[in-house]
């Protein structure tokens, strides 16, 4: 087996147990950046929204998954219409491959039973990156890996060349309901299966990914505190990952919450509204699977959500963010 071949099988069986999804990284806080999975969610309660989020996983390994990712979205209203438009920007690294993706959004939305159903559309690119020749990288003569370190035969022509990328086009789709208490969502992504050659004789095709998620939303003591369950379901109809969570909000200000990925990892989360509109969580997995022996994973999460009412004075309006 040539060393690329090695290290290419190496770095996607190190991929998360969601290993389907390749390139799509999970996220625990995933109910604060709902467009990264359905673009029909774009500003589905008039608000403008704008996201960041960072994602170390499986802390202390070498080379361990790490994801940050920056979004905007806006409402758009034209005549009696309602649209959404948004973009994001994400930039992931797993072992020996970087990918950056860049996304326009569009999402078309209209008034269904007590809330709005909306249609998106994800347009974009993927740029994938192989470093086969590092620092970590040793001209051995076998083709074992050891430790952090990967050892090579340097006469293999596959590693003579060290680095290849590729760029691809990717598309998505999805159909997202909300009300003021529950939403669900049914979406597509890499609807094209967009396909990568890293070098003459290697390539890797993304999977097309559905995803499945939804919530709702129940008044406890006088509507102070609200408890609100969600899931996120992802499969290829291969294999499947699946994300249960509760979080509880106290007078609209403080989060905390618990939540399990099935075969992963236990989460908690923590998070509070701590200016007008400005929201800042953080999410701890600690690991059940074969990743036990890691640091865990943590996850960082900044979302500025606002109104934007045009009068005599621009006014800016803080909702609920959940």
């Amino acid at each position: 087996m040539g060393i690329r071949k090695l290290l290419l099988n190496l770095c996607v069986a190190a991929l998360p147990a969601a290993a389907w999804a390749q390139f799509d990284t999970q996220r625990t806080q995933y109910m604060f950046s709902t467009t990264a999975y359905n673009p029909a969610a774009i500003a589905q309660d008039d608000m403008c929204d704008v996201l960041g989020v960072y994602r170390m996983q499986w802390a202390g390994f070498s080379r361990a998954p790490k994801e940050w990712v920056v979004s905007a979205a806006a409402p758009l209203s034209i005549a009696d219409t309602k649209h959404g438009l948004g973009a994001s920007f994400m930039s992931e690294s797993i072992g020996l491959f970087e990918s950056s993706t860049f996304i326009v959004q569009y999402a078309f939305r209209f008034p269904l039973w007590n809330g709005n159903l909306g249609l998106g559309l994800n347009l974009g690119g993927i740029s994938q990156n192989f470093a086969s020749q590092d620092a970590d990288f040793t001209g051995n003569n076998n083709s074992a890996v050891s430790g952090d370190t990967y050892h090579s035969d340097s006469s293999d022509p596959m590693v003579q060349g060290s680095e290849n990328d590729d760029m691809a086009f990717t598309a998505g789709f999805g159909a997202y309901y909300s009300d003021e208490r529950m939403h669900i969502g049914l979406s597509v992504l890499n609807l094209n299966n967009p396909t990568f050659d890293l070098g003459e004789t290697e390539s890797i095709e993304t999977v097309r990914v559905f995803y499945l998620n939804g919530g709702y939303d129940f008044d406890l003591a006088e509507k102070e505190i609200k408890i609100k369950p969600s899931f996120l379901w992802g499969t290829d109809f291969s294999t499947s990952q699946v994300n249960l969570t509760c979080l509880g909000e106290y007078k609209k200000k403080y989060v905390a919450g618990l939540g399990y990925r099935f075969g992963d990892s236990f989460d908690f989360m923590v998070g509070a509204n701590l200016l007008n509109g400005v929201y800042v969580g953080y999410a701890y997995d600690l690991p059940v699977s074969g990743m036990i022996k890691s640091g865990g994973s943590h996850e960082l999460c900044l979302k500025y959500s606002f109104k934007l009412e045009f009068s005599k004075k621009n006014k800016y309006k803080s909702e609920r963010i959940l």
